[in-house]
């Protein structure tokens, strides 16, 4: 037994216990330390870590692939197979259409597990498109994607007829361009035009009625305008006859572009 100087056997016996007590006490604050250290480690790591790369695209090639596969597996005569979209990808029912498409489709610039990933996501897109079609909503979503792609179209008619044209000057062409987007071009719908009563087997021609833009000031229009007969000028003779007639209807309500300049914006009143 260990005697505390001046001390009896008992007190040397309590200070002995109160030691373990300390002894005990720093240990577990050792501990403590210790495990937050080692967590505020952790967080720093966590925090100065690079974000993980995102995911490219799925490359142009490997995609027509795999759409020309499944509709060749779709289309042959014999031992016709097709993806049953009302089931999971994985689905025992699905495998087989996914290995036969991984097997066309693989090579060594796009690997198996890289085909079936993206035979995944067109899978993905067939399912979204079954569901409209029951939906009875397919009809739309086509109409609208239409309606957004005349606008593009007619924005990169009149940018190539603007940056091709050789009768105006750089200022005028780069004051041009601040308008020639997707915003600042009217949108059209489809109608039909029903054809006359001496010829009725003429099937009714498709027309569009464009929804003017209120906002756009007369010299944008004017500057629309032009590019419009440039573009005209330079059309073939049969994208002359395939242009489709059009006619005003009613003002379109959307806003201008928050990044129009102010000379192509006009105060409605």
């Amino acid at each position: 037994m260990i005697y505390i100087l001046g001390g009896s056997p008992a007190s040397a016996g309590l200070d002995t216990t109160c030691q373990e007590k300390i002894l005990s006490s720093l240990q577990s604050l050792q501990d403590q330390i210790a495990e937050l250290r080692s967590s505020t480690a952790t967080s720093s790591t966590a925090a100065t870590a690079p974000e993980p790369p995102k995911e490219k695209r799925i490359a142009k090639e490997l995609s027509s692939a795999i759409h020309s596969t499944v509709k060749h597996l779709r289309d042959q005569t014999e031992n016709a197979m097709e993806w049953n979209t009302s089931l999971s990808f994985t689905d025992i029912a699905n495998r087989r259409v996914t290995d036969e498409v991984v097997t066309a489709c693989q090579s060594d610039k796009f690997p198996a597990a890289v085909v079936r990933k993206a035979a995944r996501i067109y899978f993905a897109s067939l399912k979204r498109r079954s569901k409209m079609v029951l939906a009875g909503k397919l009809d739309e979503s086509k109409k609208r994607q239409r309606k957004v792609q005349r606008k593009h179209n007619k924005a990169h008619s009149r940018m190539n007829a603007c940056t091709t044209s050789t009768a105006i000057t750089a200022e005028e062409k780069n004051e041009a361009t601040k308008i020639l987007t997707v915003d600042f071009m009217s949108s059209e719908e489809t109608g039909q035009e029903t054809a006359g009563s001496d010829n009725e087997r003429v099937p009714p021609a498709t027309i569009f009625k464009l929804r003017p833009l209120p906002w756009r000031s007369d010299r944008a229009n004017s500057i629309i305008a032009s590019m419009d007969r440039k573009a005209q000028r330079r059309s073939s003779d049969r994208a002359k006859e395939m242009c489709r007639k059009r006619y005003n209807g009613d003002p379109s309500t959307r806003q201008p572009p928050p990044s129009a300049p102010a000379w192509a914006v006009k105060e409605l009143s």
